[in-house]
């Protein structure tokens, strides 16, 4: 049975000292930790980031993101606990972050990993869970003047040029639209891009707002060819009633109907996307946004909001109370995670501090 629960954080900064867990976050982001903390709570069950955990023996479970950034961690963790038991949240794109393919997780580290790519899951390592999501309410206001396309997204150096990266998407439509007055882009970092943006407005405190000034707003996921792979950007657009034009989960339609959104994949090229979207009726809008409202009460919008997270989460740890313990060889897990690391040819220089603590670690 689970009882006391450690949480390493991906981002001590933001999450340390149980900020997941006590605070909203940006854009309330954190809803889901601050709801399923209270929901383990009145289960007599224990959820805290480990640097309010003073002894690593009582710890039932680790939930753990990014392993990658935090393998030392787990490493001293284990040393002192060889039985606990980890649940993996897989957070990224494989495009974003080379170590979280399915074969780089099976390293004998993880008793359970949550992930959204559906083609992963198994039913024995690898369960489904969606991205967690704060409940968003459907706020759009029909009295509102709009224009007509945005784009909110920060500007990231796209290290990995894999084929499914869609980053480079992303750069060729605000090239595209740079001189146009019907399109603004919003987001940290683009100050720093190659050349001054015309169409750059600046970056963003609440997301919702900006979409409520606009018909239309570009929702590109990081990543095209992950199943499932559905992130909080569409529901932001969808509770301002910002009919999304979406590109990134090849399956999205399993998930959500086309009645709600404009498929990127549609279209041969972005003029005849401008030249739909301005010919777009406001009867058309209409039934667009009157099923987005429809969807957003729906049981299915249920499942990506901090109720079915949390949902999800406690059947989880409940399933992993239930399964015997085994005890983890540490040499073992970094001998296999280095030798598929180099099958996988994954530049050393791009993960050198995760090979520093495979390699160099006290506890080796």
């Amino acid at each position: 049975m689970i009882r006391e629960i450690g949480f390493v954080s991906s981002y001590p900064a933001i999450m340390d000292n149980n900020k997941i867990f006590n605070t909203k976050g940006e854009n309330d982001l954190f809803e889901p930790f601050n709801i399923l903390k209270q929901k383990l709570s009145s289960k007599k069950i224990s959820i805290n980031t480990i640097d309010l955990i003073d002894n690593f023996k009582k710890l039932d479970l680790l939930i753990v993101s990014r392993h990658e950034n935090n393998i030392h961690k787990l490493f001293d963790i284990i040393k002192l606990n060889p039985t606990i038991k980890i649940l993996l949240i897989s957070t990224e794109e494989i495009s974003v972050a080379l170590t979280q393919a399915k074969n780089l997780l099976e390293i004998g580290l993880f008793d359970r990993i949550l992930t959204w790519r559906d083609d992963d899951i198994d039913g024995d390592l690898f369960f489904k869970y969606n991205y967690w999501n704060p409940h968003r309410e459907y706020q759009f206001n029909p009295q509102k003047s709009r224009k007509l396309l945005c784009l909110i997204n920060s500007y990231k150096k796209n290290y990995y040029r894999s084929k499914h990266n869609i980053y480079s998407k992303r750069f060729e439509l605000i090239e595209f639209f740079n001189s146009r007055q019907e399109f603004d882009l919003f987001g940290h970092g683009w100050l720093k891009y190659k050349k001054k943006l015309k169409c750059y407005k600046g970056s963003v405190e609440n997301k919702i707002e900006i979409y409520q000034n606009y018909d239309f707003a570009f929702i590109f996921e990081n990543s095209n060819n992950e199943k499932g792979g559905i992130s909080e950007k569409l529901w932001d657009a969808f509770a301002a009633g910002c009919i999304p034009i979406y590109y990134g989960a090849p399956n999205i339609l399993d998930y959500i109907p086309l009645d709600c959104f404009i498929d990127f994949r549609n279209f041969s090229d972005l003029k005849a996307l401008l030249v739909f979207l301005k010919n777009m009726s406001v009867s058309e809008k209409r039934n667009k946004r009157k099923a987005i409202k429809k969807f957003m009460s729906s049981k299915e919008y249920e499942n990506f909001t901090s109720e079915g997270f949390c949902r999800t989460m406690i059947r989880n740890i409940n399933q992993l109370g239930k399964l015997k313990s085994t005890k983890k060889n540490i040499l073992k897990i970094k001998f296999i995670f280095i030798k598929k690391l180099i099958i996988n040819r994954i530049s050393i220089l791009k993960h050198k501090r995760l090979y520093y603590n495979l390699l160099i670690s006290k506890n080796f």
